[in-house]
């Protein structure tokens, strides 16, 4: 398999970029670290922010990007502004993503983001591109949604 992992975050707060992480397949030992929340909402639990790149990151200018704290996680490229994929690199490590939205973003906004990671792929996240458009990882993506596990999230006063 090309695609090894999945994340998916969902806005459940009101937040302006934050994204908990409601299934998993858990595998991806970066992201079950660098992702745990330490306080306030869902804390033992994954979420991440999606929002503005901020200006001062060097590499390739893109607008979004995913992020933990103050820790890049990725840019966000999208070649293609009318559909809802993207993707990008993991920052630290030698992996490469395709990122999807929920289809309807264009009028509810970015309420679920699936991330698809495929290991040891940073420098082929083009290709990893035209796999996907040319719809050559369906059946992956299928498989990493079905294997994930659901995730509790609680609230600030739940343990």
């Amino acid at each position: 398999m090309i695609l090894t992992d999945f994340y998916k975050g969902e806005k459940l707060t009101e937040a302006k970029s934050r994204f908990d992480i409601t299934a998993s397949t858990g595998e991806y030992d970066l992201f079950e670290s660098l992702l745990i929340n330490k306080k306030v909402f869902n804390i033992g639990g994954l979420s991440f922010n999606f929002g503005q790149r901020p200006d001062k990151w060097g590499g390739k200018k893109t607008d979004m990007a995913i992020t933990k704290g103050s820790q890049n996680i990725t840019s966000v490229k999208r070649p293609n502004l009318e559909n809802n994929v993207a993707y990008g690199d993991i920052n630290t490590s030698n992996d490469g993503l395709i990122i999807l939205f929920n289809p309807d973003y264009k009028e509810t906004g970015i309420t679920t983001i699936e991330i698809f990671i495929a290991r040891g792929l940073k420098n082929d996240t083009d290709g990893l591109w035209e796999l996907f458009t040319d719809g050559e990882l369906s059946h992956e993506i299928e498989a990493l949604r079905k294997k994930a596990v659901t995730k509790k999230v609680t609230g600030k006063d739940e343990a």
